[in-house]
This record gives C-alpha cells, structure tokens and sequence, in this order.
C-alpha cells in the first residue's frame, strides 16, 4: 500500500514540470515573477502534506527498501538488490545533470529490474500460509468503501461557485481527497481482480492504468491555483490552455485518466457481477453513481453521484467478505 501510494503520488508531481513549461513560454514573466510561483506551491500545505512527503517517500520504499526485503525473503539476490539501490542512489544524484549523466541511474534500475525480473520467474512461493495476503485482502476491502467516500468530500469541498481564488483552502482540500480516491480505488480494484475471471482482471488492469494518471490531475488544481494567486488570471488562462496543447499531458494523462477511470470502473463492476461475485444491480448502482457524477454538476448536489458509489461499490465490498459458498461460488476440493 505504501509503494502505490508513494509511487502514484510521485508520478503526480512529474505534472509540475508541463505547469512550469506553460508559464516560461510566456513572453514578459521575469524569474522573481516564476519564483514568487514556485514559492505559492511550496507554501501549500495540502501539496506538501498530500504529495510532496508521501511521493518522496513512498518513492524511498519502492526502490531502495522494496528490493531489501526482497533480497532477505530470498525472492531475489543481494547483488540485484544491491544494483537497484545503487541505481536509485544515481537517479537522485545526477537527475538534473546533462546527458549522459542524468541516465546513469535509469540504465542501473533497468539492468537491476530486467535481473530481479528472471529471478522472480524462476522464483517459488514456499508452501505455507498466506499471512499477509489476508491483510492485504483486508486492506483492499476498505478501500472499496474509503475511495468514493474520499470521492464524496472532494466533491463537498469544492468552492462555492467554483471560485479558487476565494476559497483558495476548499480549492486545496477538494483536489486532495479527488487524488486519494483514486489512489484508493488501485487497491479496491486489484482486490475485485483477485476474485475475478479473466475479463475482470483486464479491465481491473486497464482502470489501474487511468487510476494512475488521473491522480496527476489534481495536482494540476494546486498549479493553477498558484499561478492565479502570484501572476493573475490571464497568465493562468494561458497556462492551461498551452498545457492542454501538449501531446505529451494530453495522451499521457488527461486521455488514458478520463477514458480509462471511469469506463474501466464501471466495467469492473460489470466483469464483478458476470463472475457472480456481485448481484446484477451493483453495477447499475455503479453506473446510476458515475451518471450522476456527470450530470449533476458541481456544488452540494455534486454530492449525490459520489455517495451512489459509495453504496455501490460498498455491496462489492459486503459480497466480496462473505465466504464464497454464500455467494454461490464453486468451491475447490481437496482429493
């Protein structure tokens, strides 16, 4: 769980750099006018609390203490695991070096992965019980009531009449909740996938994929926000728009997070019930949630859609507990 949430919430700060890029195309801003920006992200607190620290160091576990204990559980070598922490060690060092430099670390972590990669399929679980997988079960369970319930209060927070600037708090705790339910909802789905068919864990793989990138997204509320707090409207307006003109931001994020949240969502709810895991009405109650989401707008009545899901994907979470037999699934025998 730590090393989703770190990894995702890194990823989501790589969207500060398309922010800075929109504004320094922007004939007539002087540096101190770019710094003053740079110090208004700083100075959010929700940014730091939200993505800064648990990005940094959620990265710190998946790559320096993720192959650590994988070395000590025998899954791979120390010599691999040594490698990767050497390559995250170079990342850090050299990152915003020049070329070739800047690549010393990339190239270590690939031949360090590609190593780990062979060793893992050659690698034997040991014939005994699944400790942590029940925790982890757990933990995605919860997180099939706790990510529309985060989406719920993203939606009560946002401003009274979409105004940032006057409510510039709501604007920061909105798009903090938006992210964690997206984040939350990465764990809720691979749980669901876990019990699935085959269907089911495609499109669980392909919501993942948009769950990822959307949460960059509400990054971008902290950036455009700041940007209207030290440089004004019209040089925000700009921003977004030149940002939204980037093929990279466009294809990379906003395209594969919009397309593939919400259509992959719903068609795990979908894949949910034609496994029998769920009864037939959860994903219309999915689908009724997402339609209202849409629908319904902005401000309290925003609410509405969120709390829909909340019902929906918490019968998933209720049918998913209950022993398999009282969801009328077949049961494997031992000979």
């Amino acid at each position: 769980m730590a090393t989703v949430l770190g990894l995702v919430t890194f990823s989501a700060l790589m969207a500060a750099d398309f922010g800075l890029l929109s504004l320094e195309q922007q004939a007539g801003l002087t540096d101190a006018q770019l710094a003053s920006y740079d110090d208004r992200v700083g100075a959010m607190g929700w940014a730091v609390a939200g993505w800064q620290i648990p990005g940094i160091v959620g990265w710190a576990v998946a790559l320096v203490v993720t192959p650590l204990a994988a070395a000590r559980a025998r899954v791979i070598n120390w010599w691999t695991a040594g490698l990767a922490v050497l390559g995250a060690a170079l990342y850090l060092l050299f990152a915003i070096s020049p070329v070739p430099l800047c690549l010393t670390g990339p190239v270590v972590l690939i031949v360090a992965y590609g190593m780990a990669a062979r060793q893992l399929m050659r690698f034997s679980p040991p014939d005994e019980p699944d400790v942590f997988g029940v925790l982890r079960r757990r933990v995605g369970l919860a997180c099939l009531v706790a990510a529309p319930l985060s989406f719920a209060v993203g939606m009560a927070t946002v401003p009274p009449g979409d105004d940032f600037l006057g409510y510039p708090g709501l604007a920061q705790a909105s798009a903090f909740f938006l992210h964690l339910a997206w984040v939350l909802f990465i764990p809720a789905v691979l749980t669901v996938a876990a019990r699935g068919g085959r269907f089911t864990r495609v499109v669980a793989g392909l919501a993942v994929l948009g769950l990822i990138n959307f949460s960059a997204l509400m990054f971008g509320d902290y950036l455009d926000l700041a940007a209207r707090q030290a440089l004004g409207d019209a040089v925000a307006d700009r921003a977004a728009e030149l940002t939204g003109g980037y093929a990279t931001f466009s294809l990379g994020w906003v395209l594969p997070g919009m397309v593939l949240t919400f259509l992959g969502l719903i068609l795990v709810a979908v894949g949910a019930a034609v496994d029998k895991l769920v009864r037939w009405w959860v994903p219309v109650i999915v689908v009724a949630g997402f339609a209202g989401f849409f629908l319904l707008g902005l401000g309290p009545i925003g609410v509405v859609g969120p709390l829909v899901l909340v019902a929906g994907f918490g019968l998933m979470a209720v049918a998913l507990a209950a022993p398999a037999t009282s969801r009328g699934e077949p049961v494997a025998v031992s000979s």
